[in-house]
């Protein structure tokens, strides 16, 4: 008879509340402003576990940031280095090929005379006004 008893007890309490299987009914009242409200049955765990996976995801990205633009500064860089690189190389071939020249007697007196110079006991002359 006890069990009797109980089992009626427990039907009352469903028809009461107007639902099955232990559901709670939606939240009404001052804090219920619609879906993902607050609501009183207590806390929403899945989206606090939502709210903090966004947060440390945040903090993430955050930690990345001064990585990532050194990278791209020195990737920049390199970029720079490289055309430096490049222009270094030119010159330093077209130097070069002026030291190769300039082993060559001949090509020494040529420059010399080109600068003005003479050798020693030879009269130098001006001649001015002529036509290039």
């Amino acid at each position: 008879m006890a069990s009797t008893a109980r089992r009626a007890a427990t039907q009352r309490a469903r028809r009461v509340s107007g639902s099955r299987g232990g559901r709670r009914p939606a939240a009404t009242g001052p804090l219920a402003f619609g879906a993902g409200a607050i609501s009183v049955r207590g806390i929403r765990w899945d989206r606090v576990a939502r709210l903090s996976l966004l947060v440390a995801l945040g903090l993430v990205l955050l930690l990345f940031i001064s990585p990532a633009t050194k990278y791209f500064e020195a990737w920049r860089l390199s970029g720079d280095t490289r055309t430096e690189l490049k222009d270094l190389r030119t010159d330093n071939a077209r130097l070069r090929a002026r030291a190769r020249e300039l082993r060559s007697p001949s090509r020494v007196e040529l420059e010399a005379r080109r600068l003005g110079m003479a050798r020693p006991g030879e009269r130098v002359y001006v001649v001015r006004g002529l036509p290039r």
